[in-house]
């Protein structure tokens, strides 16, 4: 006996966009591999660093943003470090504390790489929408963002007063 699920407007566009953006990241994750030789969750890895305001992040900020485990960032930066990629130095404002940074070497990778990634989302993402989709997409997205945001902190305000 085949299960009725409940179709509504937000289960089907849930699903178009999990479908897309599973397809997508296969593709780019596809083409990184083969074309840069770097399994994507490092250039994820490195692309956190690049964008971060002084090139350095700790590394439970990289593990809350991927969809990895934090033993599983343990060890993809574990594996950097030991590349000559990525390096670990004590936190300027907590003594305790370690942040990851980019080497000179990681840079060089991190470019070569990105190359790759760019060509990539033009390719797949570019071509196939208008800047005008491209932009309302962008806007709708950061629209559902903040909402789920917003939910997510006041769950986790109630949970804390229970």
């Amino acid at each position: 006996m085949a299960l009725q699920l409940q179709v509504t407007e937000a289960t089907e566009t849930y699903e178009s966009l999990r479908s897309t953006m599973s397809r997508l990241r296969e593709l780019l994750a596809q083409e990184m591999e083969d074309e840069a030789g770097m399994p994507f969750e490092r250039y994820s890895i490195l692309l956190m660093l690049a964008k971060a305001d002084n090139g350095e992040l700790r590394p439970s900020e990289l593990a809350d943003a991927l969809p990895i485990t934090p033993s599983g960032v343990t060890r993809l930066i574990d594996r950097l470090e030991r590349d000559g990629v990525v390096e670990r130095r004590a936190c300027a404002t907590d003594g305790r504390g370690t942040v990851v940074a980019m080497t000179a070497g990681g840079t060089e990778v991190f470019r070569r790489a990105g190359r790759v990634h760019l060509r990539g989302i033009n390719e797949h993402l570019g071509a196939n929408l208008t800047q005008s989709e491209m932009a309302e997409l962008r806007r709708i997205m950061t629209k559902l963002a903040a909402g789920i945001h917003a939910t997510n902190t006041a769950d986790m305000r109630g949970a804390r007063h229970e």
